[in-house]
């Protein structure tokens, strides 16, 4: 019915319990959906947020990356990006290369990313010539040599995929400028390590 919500996966079956596309769903049906007891017991209940609820709850304490999962959202969150007048607390992301440059012609003063499974000089060098801020390739693909090499072509380097903390580990020591991470409190043990 054209609302915006947050989801990870394109169906409601493995993160709540119901089935089915999300989109095969209104905003009503979503909201009867347990999205909580997937992940615990301690989240039974919790709900399906909307964009506009993470946008009053979150934007004016938090900058924002938004990913975008299904190309038609597309316009709607650049639409909806710029009623909210947060486009300089968000940061647009896509493992969809065409759903970014369809964004990025709509409004290119946003920040996008592109979320990229291969990290080579290839991506970088499409990344700037579409005039992306970003690169966010696979944490274990992160090298030395290619951070830096995006780094000098102008890009930040927020890597995606951390599942331990050896791999927090490989950001830092690469040099990258940050993460998508399930767990954002390791970050903090990390850096308080000694000698680190």
């Amino acid at each position: 019915d054209g609302e915006l919500v947050l989801m990870h996966d394109m169906t409601v079956s493995r993160t709540t319990n119901g089935n089915g596309p999300v989109t095969d769903h209104t905003l009503a049906e979503l909201r009867t959906l347990d999205a909580g007891s997937w992940f615990s017991d301690d989240f039974a209940g919790e709900r399906i947020v909307t964009l506009d609820e993470l946008i009053v709850d979150f934007s004016p304490r938090r900058p924002l990356v938004l990913e975008i999962e299904d190309t038609q959202a597309t316009a709607p969150l650049v639409v909806r990006i710029a009623t909210a007048g947060i486009g300089d607390r968000v940061q647009v992301t896509s493992f969809d290369w065409s759903a970014l440059l369809a964004a990025a012609a709509l409004d290119p003063g946003l920040t996008y990313g592109f979320l990229s499974p291969v990290f080579d000089r290839d991506i970088i060098r499409r990344c700037v010539r579409r005039g992306f801020a970003q690169i966010c390739p696979k944490v274990d693909t992160l090298t030395d040599d290619l951070v830096a090499e995006a780094h000098d072509a102008g890009l930040v380097v927020r890597a995606y995929g951390i599942a331990n903390r050896k791999q927090i580990d490989r950001l830092f020591a690469t040099g990258a400028d940050g993460a998508t991470v399930n767990w954002p409190d390791w970050i903090p043990d990390w850096s308080d390590e000694p000698g680190r």
